[in-house]
């Protein structure tokens, strides 16, 4: 076992601190950049002399200014930070507050964070998005994303103004209201503990909770997503949300939907598309194929790409149709193997040639003699197309 690793700090200058509650609570289920600005905030809090402006942070972080803002009111909805607008929109200043406190008081160290850019530099005032639709309706059970207004400058390229929902602290009323109210996350409940073999914390639970109240999953897809990442050894929360809000994004809201994109996503069926030259992704009618040659019929991916190998050839072109026949064909004759392949092939070979029309020929004694009549390949491929009822 390895010895215990000292730690040491070998400078006395000025540090930068940030709260135990900080990492143990918030920094996990936040993304990169918004750690990496709530950090700087705290550097630039901690010496007032610092200059702060949203291009700055942006500069210094190596982000776009985007970022910075999708970050400041990420943590503001985590009331790790408040934001403070002009009637207008404008950002005024950010106060970060006392994370080791038990309640929301504010904390000063001196002073606040003034944005310098916001409330100085000339800006157009731009409407608050609307909530994100999908088939008519919101997003979400109850879609209440509120956005902290901010405007664009004027001298800068038009921008997708489309920001992630930020994720609520629910209390333990809230989830017991969840439970009370939809019967069915009650039940998932259940479900994800008995997976993960573990009763869930009240900060676990802020995953599914976020999931199925903000994302809208309904509670089969979310069970099937902790089925999925689970099954890839990721249990952590914050890789099933980001997992769940990548679905949300493409408006994946079924699990047939999620299967199907995780099969694109792990390129499951690739081997057809390089047999094919296929440079798109599947659609439904060829998706039944697939799922039938590698489902139902157990079929390998050598299987399958030689029955595309023999469909071009036949046809000189992508046929799931003819590809299917071949399939089809071979699962009847009991086919597994590549080896299964060549010896169904010979003796279909054997088969013809032996049942086939012979001519007639007489010898020196004039007694009436059949000599058996040889194939071409070609002949041979018509024969089988014939077989498979392709012709």
């Amino acid at each position: 076992m390895d010895s215990k690793i000292t730690l040491s700090y070998g400078s006395k200058s000025a540090s930068t601190i940030v709260s135990n509650n900080f990492i143990d609570k918030y920094m996990t289920d936040a993304r990169g950049s918004d750690v990496k600005v709530y950090i700087y905030l705290l550097r630039c809090v901690q010496n007032p002399s610092f200059p702060v402006s949203i291009e700055s942070i942006a500069e210094a972080l190596g982000e776009t200014e985007k970022e910075i803002r999708i970050a400041l009111k990420y943590w503001d909805e985590q009331h790790v930070l408040s934001v403070s607008t002009t009637r207008n929109g404008k950002i005024k200043d950010i106060t970060l507050h006392d994370l080791d406190e038990d309640d929301d008081n504010e904390v000063d160290f001196g002073s606040n964070v003034t944005i310098l850019s916001d409330a100085r530099r000339n800006r157009k005032s731009v409407p608050e998005p609307a909530p994100a639709m999908l088939d008519g309706r919101p997003y979400g059970r109850r879609a209440t994303d509120i956005a902290i207004p901010v405007p664009a400058p004027e001298n800068e390229p038009e921008q997708d103004n489309t920001t992630p929902i930020v994720k609520p602290n629910y209390s333990s009323q809230m989830i017991q209201s969840f439970k009370t109210e939809y019967p069915e996350f009650d039940e998932l409940i259940d479900y994800i503990e008995n997976l993960l073999g573990t009763t869930l914390s009240q900060r676990s639970l802020q995953t599914p909770a976020f999931i199925f109240e903000e994302l809208g999953f309904p509670a089969e897809l979310i069970k099937f997503l902790y089925d999925y990442c689970v099954g890839k050894g990721k249990r952590t929360n914050s890789y099933i949300e980001k997992v769940a809000r990548e679905w949300h994004s493409k408006g994946i809201l079924t699990v047939d939907a999620a299967k199907y994109e995780i099969e694109e996503f792990n390129g499951r069926y690739s081997v057809v598309k390089t047999s094919f030259g296929i440079n798109r992704n599947f659609g439904e009618a060829e998706l039944l194929y697939l799922r039938r040659w590698y489902d139902e019929y157990g079929f390998t991916d050598e299987v399958v790409q030689d029955a595309c190998n023999r469909t071009l050839l036949a046809t000189s072109r992508p046929s799931f149709e003819y590809a299917d026949k071949i399939l089809s064909e071979w699962h009847r004759q009991g086919v597994r193997t590549t080896e299964d392949i060549q010896n169904v092939s010979s003796e279909f070979r054997a088969a013809n040639r032996t049942g086939s029309p012979q001519r007639a020929v007489r010898n020196t004694n004039q007694a009436l003699q059949y000599s058996q009549r040889t194939y071409t390949e070609a002949e041979i491929s018509a024969i089988e197309k014939k077989k498979l009822g392709i012709l």
